[in-house]
């Protein structure tokens, strides 16, 4: 009889923790054994930078006609062909001088058009149950949140195929401390609110923070 109820009370005790998986609202119930990878993110961009025009060569014979200045033009423009540098750019009126052409610049990599800081797999399980406790509970959301959206990390869950067929699309997520919600794609959002409760906030504070340090303004 003892060893019954020993048996019994083993059992319901394991139960709990066999079905914490299971209790996770889908799809993050399905992400057990997922590849995940976490990005920093820039939330907010700066402003372009105007590129700087080059001010106007001033040419020898200040006031001369315009039809002159092109004849000029083509004049230096020709002796320049045969004997190239014989004629100083700006020496002939509305000759301007060759510009250095800088480089072009490779475009950043994004995430859901957010430029990308620093990636990496995400390899700590902790961390791994701890975002997707946080996201696959309806307590962690609320109505209220702010009127704006700057995402400082970025998610991607890259379910792996079972039974030879073809890989699902990722579940990704965006998530703005600053403005204190998240926004999901490549899946259907589960809850009727994406607000975090400041539980939730707190949660994924800390785990931004053992990621990367503190969360900067805007992130």
């Amino acid at each position: 009889m003892n060893r019954s109820l020993l048996s019994l009370t083993g059992i319901l005790v394991v139960l709990p923790l066999a079905a914490g998986c299971a209790s996770r609202t889908a799809p993050f119930n399905e992400m057990d054994q997922a590849q995940i990878t976490v990005l920093r993110l820039q939330g907010q961009e700066p402003p372009p930078q105007p590129v700087a025009q080059p001010a106007a060569q001033p040419g020898l014979i200040p006031g001369l006609p315009p039809d002159l200045q092109a004849v000029g033009q083509q004049v230096g423009a020709a002796i320049n062909q045969v004997v190239p540098g014989l004629i100083p750019p700006g020496l002939l009126p509305g000759m301007q001088p060759t510009q250095p052409t800088q480089p072009a610049q490779p475009p950043q990599p994004r995430f859901k058009n957010f430029i990308i800081l620093a990636q990496m797999p995400l390899t700590d399980e902790s961390v791994k149950n701890e975002i997707l406790d946080v996201f696959g509970s309806d307590k962690s959301f609320q109505a209220d949140r702010g009127n704006c959206f700057f995402p400082g990390m970025g998610i991607s869950m890259q379910r792996a195929p079972q039974n030879n067929q073809a890989p699902q699309p990722p579940v990704d997520l965006l998530i703005s401390l600053s403005c204190n919600q998240a926004m999901g794609d490549g899946f259907r959002w589960p809850y009727p609110y994406n607000g975090f409760t400041p539980e939730a906030h707190q949660r994924l504070t800390k785990v931004f923070e053992k990621l990367w340090g503190p969360v900067p303004s805007g992130a």
